[in-house]
């Protein structure tokens, strides 16, 4: 059907744009969405014809591989050089958040515009400095009063406020006016009424399932992958009892050709037990050096084995192990914080988070969370100019080889 659409197409215009690609995609998978447009589990994956437009366009470009005088040329994008000191900043005051970006990237309650009915600014206030009390005298224990379930969703809106502020607050800022945002039920509970998505309840239901059908998705095609790929397979292998979605997100990862560590830490236990209770980010920045964007970290021989995990960002440990009972928890709370806190997913694991995203949590807006300029290329190791794509086009293409390889075989 893709030959013949743009042969039909090279009748009009030897060497259709992008634009004109999209166009046709757009208006096939709108007459015929049953049978062409891109979707799993009866959602659609992103705009829904992205795929569709990626292979018009790679068409298009085959045919005219050998044609110069149909071909546009463009000149060759050369590496750049980006600067990534940071300015200095003082100690004794909370700087502005290093990774926050203002985003309502798959939000449909990103900003309310009311209070809730009765409400006003001085009663919100006052419901904050109640839970700043509660939190300084009773700490993380005072989170199962009830009370503090009440005025968290009553002022959820002022959390908003608070959140979307420009320049965004800081992390250290956040965790000393809103404390119980930071304890995992509330960070998930805040996540579902800005997105719609019961994030413990959507994983919980899909990691273990879906992370198995990924396994084997790669461990019955063992010849088709790279190097890096077949060692993690084999790493899995050689486990017994692995855990089926932390397995899946090393795979994919690899897949991707993304590295662990931007997005799993591993810690020694004297490294954990640091982290466990401090509470200086400057002391956490100086003994573990910790990245800005959000990390696992984990507590064990490798990340595969990890029994233990932690939320970690800009310094701090935004949520402790014994608030984290699984890996599953922790994953909610990893992606609850990029939407949470309007935190853009970081380059180097931007396809790992995305595929996260619209695979496993099903969360489908069309666009990207990523919008960096720049990226690190896989084979020279320099910073590059990034294609800027409505859907990652390397996203797509693993859940949609996943989702082929499950119909044929199920």
């Amino acid at each position: 059907m893709v030959r013949i659409i743009v042969d039909s197409i090279r009748e009009v215009c030897l060497n259709p744009k992008l634009s004109q690609c999209s166009e046709i995609a757009k208006r096939i998978c709108e007459k015929y969405p049953t049978s062409f447009a891109q979707m799993y589990e009866g959602q659609l994956i992103g705009n829904g014809y992205s795929d569709l437009e990626h292979q018009l366009q790679t068409r298009a470009a085959y045919v005219n591989r050998d044609n110069t005088l149909v071909r546009v040329r463009k000149q060759k994008r050369r590496s750049v050089d980006i600067d990534d000191s940071q300015p200095g900043t003082s100690s004794t005051q909370p700087t502005a958040s290093k990774c926050a970006k203002t985003d309502s990237y798959g939000c449909i309650n990103w900003h309310p515009l009311d209070l809730p009915e009765g409400e006003t600014p001085a009663s919100a206030e006052e419901k904050r400095d109640e839970m700043v009390n509660l939190f300084s005298t009773e700490g993380p224990r005072a989170a199962e009063h009830g009370r503090v379930d009440e005025l968290m969703k009553m002022t959820y809106a002022t959390q908003r406020y608070a959140l979307n502020r420009s320049p965004p607050p800081s992390i250290v800022e956040l965790k000393e006016q809103w404390p119980f945002l930071f304890i995992s039920r509330f960070m998930c509970a805040h996540f579902s009424t800005l997105t719609g998505v019961d994030v413990n309840t959507r994983l919980h239901d899909s990691l273990d399932s879906k992370g198995k059908k990924v396994l084997h998705f790669f461990q019955s095609q063992l010849p088709r992958w790279t190097k890096d790929v077949r060692t993690v397979l084999k790493d899995i292998n050689r486990m017994g009892n692995i855990n089926h979605g932390v397995a899946s997100l090393l795979v994919t990862i690899a897949y991707f050709k993304e590295k662990e560590d931007s997005l799993f830490l591993l810690a020694d236990v004297s490294t954990w037990d640091f982290v466990n209770v401090t509470t200086s980010s400057a002391d956490a920045e100086d003994r573990l050096s910790l990245p800005s964007t959000p990390r696992l970290m984990a507590l064990g021989d490798s990340v595969l084995e990890a029994k233990k995990w932690m939320l970690v960002m800009e310094g701090n440990v935004l949520i402790q192990s014994d608030d984290l009972p699984d890996f599953t928890s922790a994953t909610a709370v990893l992606m609850a914080c990029y939407f949470v806190f309007n935190i853009e997913y970081q380059e180097e694991a931007a396809s790992v988070l995305e595929f996260i995203q619209r695979f496993f949590l099903r969360i489908n807006p069309d666009g990207s969370k990523c919008t960096s300029k720049t990226q690190v290329s896989r084979k020279s190791g320099k910073k590059v100019q990034r294609k800027s794509t409505g859907l990652n086009p390397h996203v797509a293409k693993l859940i949609r080889d996943i989702v082929e390889f499950d119909w044929q075989n199920y």
